[in-house]
């Protein structure tokens, strides 16, 4: 560290690298200091953009440069591996876009190798910092709405054929690792596992009904949970319009329905417990651009990353915590494909 300040490199300067560049100019204690894109083109235009000095075609070079404390990885997940492993191998502390990786087997390796290495791994599930989670969690935990019964993540969102055709990676299982559940949905999967408890079990299919794609762009899961409630994870890209993605939870005292893409709750009666804001009534259908996403919540992810670097702790949602909804998700496809009920207990480290 350099007068207190972390220096932080971009892998990527897609829009996760957008998101990034932009946040880190509001975080204390952070600099941009180094980005990298395979392409010459995209990463001159990037850098002249946000005023970055030192640029590069081989991630390689940042791993070499000192100043990059923190290096974000903001690449195809199935090149998530590969980076990771190196740039701990290197020292640095690693910030890895969702989801961890396209197969369990390679996110454990990531997460040995750094604990190994003592490297931090933080990974971005902005959606667990935004108004919806942090107000859903506390209730939750609270213990207000009872027992809970049902509580769903409904995922009905839509993508044309131009969208999967704009980059050489989108659809394909080798760097995708999956489609709509995998690369969309896992947001809402984290939130629901992450608010309602632990995952038991998973009933479910996966298809692909729309596009020309190598995954699926529609799925359907029955979810058991460990406290005894059930519910269902809908998620696609093959229906038009979009439709407002939804975290429903349902208990003893009462019900709560929420859009945490956009922080709006659209149902909140709870027995007992104060009357949150509620969006007015408006259709169900949707915008369906992640560009108007509140883009804030990463900036909390990079304080934290930077903090915890200063601080020589964990950042608050580590490489074990990321693995649980990559865990899910990967049982649905197990269980789509065999037909069988998948207990996520098989799927712990070690057990694979």
């Amino acid at each position: 560290m350099k007068n207190g300040i972390v220096g932080f490199g971009l892998v990527g300067t897609g829009m996760a690298g957008g998101f990034h560049a932009r946040e880190l100019s509001f975080v204390d204690g952070a600099k941009l200091v180094a980005v990298c894109s395979r392409n010459e083109e995209n990463v001159r235009r990037f850098a002249d953009e946000y005023g970055v000095e030192q640029r590069a075609t081989d991630y390689r070079d940042l791993l070499d440069n000192d100043a990059v404390e923190v290096v974000g990885v903001l690449t195809p997940t199935g090149s998530h591996r590969e980076i990771v492993v190196a740039a701990s191998e290197a020292g640095k502390h690693v910030l890895v876009e969702k989801p961890l990786e396209t197969t369990l087997a390679k996110a454990d390796e990531m997460i040995q190798v750094c604990r190994e290495n003592r490297t931090k791994l933080g990974v971005i599930f902005q959606m667990r910092f935004g108004l919806v989670g942090a107000k859903l969690t506390k209730l939750v935990a609270s213990g207000a709405l009872g027992k809970i019964h049902l509580a769903d993540a409904i995922d009905k969102s839509s993508r044309t054929a131009a969208y999967y055709a704009s980059a050489a990676w989108r659809g394909t299982q080798k760097l995708e690792g999956g489609g709509c559940l995998m690369t969309q949905s896992i947001h809402i999967v984290d939130l629901l596992q992450w608010i309602v408890g632990p995952v038991k079990s998973v009933t479910g299919r996966v298809a692909t009904k729309r596009h020309k794609i190598e995954v699926e762009d529609t799925a359907a899961a029955l979810v058991s949970f460990d406290n005894g409630a059930m519910g269902i994870i809908e998620s696609t890209t093959s229906v038009s319009p979009a439709l407002k993605s939804r975290l429903e939870i349902h208990g003893e005292n009462g019900s709560v329905v929420a859009n945490a893409q956009y922080d709006k709750f659209l149902l909140w009666d709870v027995k007992d417990y104060p009357q949150e804001e509620v969006d007015p009534p408006s259709p169900l259908t949707d915008i369906d651009d992640p560009w108007a996403y509140p883009q804030t919540r990463h900036r909390v992810q990079l304080q934290d990353m930077t903090d915890a670097v200063r601080e020589d702790r964990d950042p608050m949602l580590t490489g074990e915590d990321a693995r649980v909804s990559l865990a899910i998700v990967s049982a649905i496809y197990e269980s789509s494909r065999t037909g069988r009920e998948i207990f996520l207990e098989t799927l712990k480290p070690g057990s694979l």
